[in-house]
């Protein structure tokens, strides 16, 4: 049996090692409704806005909620159980040959530092932004 102590230990590393990786963020412009959009590619979020700036501010709020309220309770099923549909993957893909990326890092409530050789060197979670 294990105690909570190292429970605890071995969930702070899986969640390091898991969320090294960027949450991929799609922007684009709606002409049809007149509004901006993002989507989260890995956890299905959208969210819209009047203007870039404050799309990228929601989203990021938005994620940090969502990456924290899934550390605490242990569940990243819930997370990741509804990714943004298949044609959004697919102009991430265009806008990113094309496109300029922008890395924004999310403040969690339960921050998870890097372990291992070179860990304080690499980057905490955060969002990776490209506009379509």
């Amino acid at each position: 049996m294990t105690t909570p102590t190292l429970q605890n230990r071995e969930h702070e590393q899986e969640i390091g090692e898991l969320f090294l990786n960027p949450l991929r963020v799609l922007a684009e412009y709606d002409a049809t409704y007149q509004t901006h959009v993002a989507y989260c590619l890995e956890t299905g979020n959208v969210i819209t806005a009047s203007d870039p700036a404050d799309l990228k501010m929601m989203m990021k709020e938005l994620l940090e909620d969502e990456v924290s309220f899934a550390i605490e309770h242990k569940n990243l099923t819930n997370l990741f159980s509804t990714p943004a549909p298949y044609d959004i993957f697919v102009k991430w893909q265009q806008a990113l040959e094309k496109g300029k990326v922008e890395d924004i890092p999310l403040d969690l409530k339960n921050p998870v530092r890097p372990k291992g050789p070179g860990g304080a060197d690499r980057k905490a979670t955060f969002i990776r932004v490209i506009a379509a």
